[in-house]
């Protein structure tokens, strides 16, 4: 199997980027389609304390020894194929053999997914929320409070506390009034 990580680049526009390159790397390769996988998880290139994600790329490629005369095809493939994603690219290629590579797939499932096989749930999340939400208070609650503290300067914070709650309870019940 062959995995070409991406590091450095935001994962969601690494999405989009290796659905358009995986046909082109599998036919440099000469592998099949099932035998490359991409790697792009959430990373920063720093340099100097300076964030330089989506400036600098680096790539890493692991592959098989028996395909290392393929590297500079591959090699002028994505540095053209990465122009738009990064401003700077590194490639660097790691050969493994294959006789170290452990690979286990589940047979009772396909070995990826693909949009005919995904499951896609309904959500009924959103319904619910538009249903809960509710037009937030405009009024001038902290001035009832003010007034509150104004005519009790000595309340106990016990007291303040229990003015400020009973005072968020009259204007929300007022305002729920109101909507109804």
């Amino acid at each position: 199997m062959i995995i070409v990580s991406l590091l450095g680049t935001d994962p969601y526009n690494a999405i989009d980027y290796t659905k358009r390159i995986h046909k082109g790397l599998t036919e440099i390769y000469g592998v099949d389609d099932n035998d490359l996988e991409f790697f792009a998880p959430e990373s920063f290139i720093i340099h100097n304390g300076m964030e330089q994600t989506s400036y600098h790329l680096n790539v890493r490629i692991e592959a098989p020894y028996d395909l290392q005369d393929r590297e500079e095809a591959v090699t002028d493939y994505l540095k053209d194929a990465f122009k738009e994603l990064a401003i700077h690219v590194r490639i660097l290629f790691t050969y493994f053999d294959p006789e170290h590579e452990h690979v286990f797939f589940d047979k009772d499932y396909p070995a990826f997914m693909t949009e005919s096989n995904v499951v896609k749930a309904d959500s009924h999340d959103e319904e619910e929320q538009e249903e809960e939400a509710e037009e937030p208070y405009m009024g001038d609650i902290i001035g009832e409070f003010d007034a509150y503290v104004r005519e009790h300067p000595n309340a106990t914070d016990r007291e303040v506390y229990e003015a400020l709650t009973g005072i968020r309870k009259d204007v929300n019940d007022r305002h729920r009034k109101k909507k109804d």
